[in-house]
C-alpha cells in the first residue's frame, strides 16, 4: 500500500499557501524577493489529495440495506356493484396490507482487519439484511454487531480477513479551519472523495440524536455518504459522516460528522457489552433562564443547570446534591446548556467518580459523586419569562383523592385548576393540573398560604409538580 510522507506534505502545504498569499496580496510587492528560494508547484497540492485518497479509499465500503415495510391502504374506496354480494362489498371497502422492500444506500469504514466496520444506525439499524461492497468490488453479507440510536452509531461485521484498516486519529485535536476529506458513496457513487474544511466543533442542539457533539464541515456530503469517513491531511479517521442541513435534500454547504473519539467509545461498548454504558447522576434538570439565573445570583455567562428534582437512592442523593442547586461544573469544566451537561455525565463510565461543582445559597460547594448506570433520561424543561401583571389562574387545595388520581397519594400542594391565556401563569408555561409545592422555598398547601406569599413579591420562584417530576418556574 502506498504511504504518505505526512510531515513533508504539511510543510509543503503551509509553504505553498504562504507563497500564494505573498504573491496575491496587493501592497506587498516591495517585500517579494527577486529570487524567491522556493517556487510553488500546484501539482504538490494535487498529489497530496491523490495520496490521501489512495491511502484511505480501500478502507471505505458501500452498504446496501434491504428493509421490509408493511403499509395499510384502502381498497377501492366507494366501489360497489349490484352484482356483488354483501361479504364481497365489505372486502373491497376494507383496508388491505401491502408489503414492499425499501432499499437504502450508505457507507462504512473498516476499523479491523477481520471485518469490523463502523457506520450509522440509520444506515443499518432497522434493516432486515444488508450487503457490504469493498473498493475491490468484493461483496459480503453483513451482520449487525450492535447499534446505538442515541448517537446514531452502529457496528457491523463481515466474514473476511486481511482487510485494509483505516488509521484512527484524535478528534479532540481538531481545529476550526482545518482541511478534511469526506469519502463515501453519495447517490450510490462509491469511492467519492470531496474536500473542505472544519466549519465548527461541538455542534449540538441539531435535533438529530439524543447525544450530539458534531463536527461541522463544508466538505460535500450527500445521501449515501452516511457512515463514511471524514479524514484529516494525515489520512486518519476523525469523524463518521452522518447528516446534512438542507432545504433541497442535497448538499448545501453544511454537513455533520460524529467525532471518531465518540464513535470508538460507542463501538467498544457495543462489542464488549452489546449496549452503550453511560454514566448517570439521578437528577431532573432544567435550563437556567436569565430570570432563574438572576434569582440565584448568577449571570448568563456562568452557564449551568438547575436541579429541580433529586431522585431517591441515586448517586446525586448519596453525594448530597439538593433540589434548587445550580450545577456549574463537572470535574472543573463548565458548560452552557443542559445537553452539554448530560453529555459530560454520560461520557463517564458507570462507577467512575466525578467532582460536581454546585452553587447553593450564594456559595460554591464541591461534591464528589460515584456515577451509576443510566436507566432513564434526565428531564430538561425550558421556561419563558413572565410579562403580564395578572396571574390568571384558578387554584384549589389538593385533596387526597385528586393526589391519588395524579399518581402520588402523598402529594401535598395547591392544584392549578384553570389558567387564563393572557395571564402571567400562562406566559411562563404553568398549566391546569400542575401542583404548586413551594413559593421561594416555602411549602404551600392551600391557596391562602400561596396568596400571602405571592402578594409580597414581584418575582417568585415556584416549584411545581408535573407528571411525576418537579420543575422550577419564575413568576
Amino acid at each position: 500500500m502506498k504511504t504518505v510522507n505526512r510531515k513533508g506534505i504539511k510543510q509543503i502545504v503551509l509553504l505553498s499557501f504562504l507563497l500564494i498569499g505573498i504573491f496575491s496580496t496587493t501592497g506587498f510587492a516591495d517585500t517579494i524577493p527577486e529570487n524567491p528560494p522556493v517556487v510553488f508547484d500546484p501539482h504538490m497540492l494535487s498529489n497530496m489529495f491523490v495520496d490521501i485518497s489512495e491511502l484511505v479509499g480501500p478502507s471505505v465500503v458501500t452498504i446496501t440495506s434491504h428493509t421490509t415495510v408493511v403499509t395499510r391502504v384502502p381498497s377501492f374506496p366507494g366501489f360497489s356493484s349490484p352484482f356483488m354480494t354483501e361479504p364481497w362489498e365489505d372486502f373491497f371497502q376494507m383496508p388491505q396490507e401491502q408489503q414492499y422492500t425499501m432499499i437504502g444506500i450508505g457507507s462504512g469504514v473498516i476499523v479491523s482487519s477481520d471485518g469490523m466496520i463502523l457506520t450509522n444506525h440509520h444506515v443499518v439499524g432497522e434493516a432486515d439484511e444488508f450487503e457490504v461492497v469493498l473498493q475491490s468490488g468484493e461483496r459480503f453479507s453483513g451482520e449487525l454487531v450492535g447499534t446505538d440510536p442515541e448517537t446514531d452509531i452502529a457496528v457491523i461485521s463481515i466474514d473476511a480477513i486481511d482487510l485494509p484498516v483505516i488509521e484512527v486519529g484524535d478528534s479532540d485535536e481538531l481545529k476550526v479551519g482545518q482541511w478534511v476529506l469526506a469519502i463515501g458513496s453519495p447517490f450510490a457513487l462509491s469511492q467519492t472523495v470531496t474536500q473542505g474544511i472544519i466549519s465548527y466543533i461541538g455542534r449540538s442542539d441539531v435535533g438529530l440524536a439524543a447525544y450530539e457533539d458534531y463536527i461541522q464541515t463544508d466538505a460535500a456530503i450527500n445521501p449515501g455518504n452516511s457512515g463514511g469517513a471524514l479524514v484529516d491531511l494525515d489520512g486518519r479517521l476523525v469523524g463518521i459522516n452522518t447528516a446534512i442541513v438542507t432545504r433541497t435534500g442535497n448538499y448545501q454547504g453544511i454537513g455533520f460528522a460524529i467525532p471518531v473519539n465518540v464513535a470508538v467509545d460507542v463501538m467498544e461498548d457495543l462489542v464488549t457489552h452489546g449496549y452503550v454504558r453511560r454514566g448517570w447522576l439521578g437528577v431532573t434538570i432544567q435550563e437556567l433562564t436569565p430570570g432563574l439565573a438572576e434569582h440565584f445570583g448568577l449571570s448568563e455567562s456562568d452557564g449551568g443547570v438547575l436541579v429541580s428534582q433529586v431522585l431517591s437512592d441515586t448517586p446525586a442523593s448519596v453525594c448530597g446534591i439538593q433540589r434548587g442547586d445550580v450545577i456549574l461544573t463537572v470535574d472543573g469544566e463548565g458548560f452552557q446548556t443542559a445537553k452539554e451537561f448530560r453529555n459530560m455525565i454520560a461520557e463517564n463510565d458507570p462507577g467512575s467518580e466525578v467532582e460536581v461543582g454546585v452553587f447553593r445559597d450564594g456559595r460554591d460547594v464541591s461534591l464528589r459523586a460515584i456515577l451509576g448506570e443510566r436507566a432513564i433520561d434526565e428531564t430538561v424543561v425550558s421556561t419563558m419569562p413572565s410579562t403580564s401583571e395578572d396571574f390568571g389562574w384558578a387554584l384549589e387545595e389538593l385533596d387526597r383523592e385528586t393526589a391519588e388520581t395524579l399518581g402520588d397519594p402523598s402529594l401535598r400542594g395547591v392544584l392549578v385548576v384553570d389558567v387564563r391565556q393572557s395571564g402571567r401563569a400562562s406566559n411562563v408555561g404553568i398549566k391546569p393540573g400542575d401542583v404548586i409545592l413551594e413559593v421561594d422555598g416555602f411549602e404551600v398547601t392551600t391557596p391562602e398560604e400561596l396568596n400571602r406569599l405571592i402578594s409580597s413579591a414581584d418575582d417568585m420562584l415556584l416549584l411545581i409538580w408535573r407528571q411525576g417530576h418537579s420543575v422550577y418556574f419564575m413568576l
